[in-house]
């Protein structure tokens, strides 16, 4: 992961891990990872699976490119959009901002919704 995100190995002081649910029109909004008062997440990975066949669409993930403004990240005109894939992983920077599109889940079931297991790669202070 850090020679294919081209960043300098680092001593991780933690691995924080979440399991999310999404479904019907459900999304989360642009965002950031490592604001305060997480600011030592550097890398983000989002590992994809539901049950086949597929029940939803949508919920692909954007990242957008990012450009520094002073000492922030600031939102870049351009993206890269990543659809879900069944028992795939993506990694990038908590520094980059973010967001999950709208899904869409006809039968409104849980079973069917776009399941994710998001983390972050801490560093040591």
């Amino acid at each position: 992961m850090f020679t294919t995100l081209n960043v300098p190995e680092f001593s991780i002081s933690k691995f924080e891990t979440q399991l999310t649910a999404h479904n019907d029109r459900n999304f989360y909004k642009t965002h950031v990872d490592n604001q305060y008062p997480v600011n030592t997440r550097v890398i983000t990975y989002v590992y994809y699976f539901y049950q086949e066949p597929k029940a939803f669409t949508g919920g692909n993930l954007r990242i957008y490119d990012s450009k520094i403004q002073g000492k922030y990240y600031s939102k870049a005109d351009t993206f890269k959009t990543i659809e879900p894939e069944n028992n795939s992983i993506v990694f990038f920077f908590s520094s980059y901002l973010h967001e999950v599109l709208p899904v869409s889940c006809p039968s409104q079931a849980f079973a069917d919704s776009r399941f994710t297991i998001n983390g972050w790669i801490h560093r040591t202070n």
